[in-house]
């Protein structure tokens, strides 16, 4: 398995759901680049490909 799809099991294994959306919380989103090692930026795109809202994001990093 590749980073690529290790890191959207990942991002699946973590989402949740908030007002009819699928999401991921910030929080996690950096974790999970963390345990990776790639890129939040990544993270970002890969939520953006499967339409997952990224919430909770304090840094401004996730519009």
């Amino acid at each position: 398995m590749s980073t690529r799809e290790e890191v959207i099991v990942a991002i699946n294994a973590a989402v949740g759901e908030r007002e009819g959306r699928t999401t991921l919380r910030c929080p996690d989103a950096f974790r999970i680049a963390g345990e990776f090692s790639v890129g939040v930026g990544l993270i970002g795109n890969l939520c953006n490909e499967l339409h997952i809202k990224i919430v909770q994001c304090q840094l401004g990093c996730f519009k």
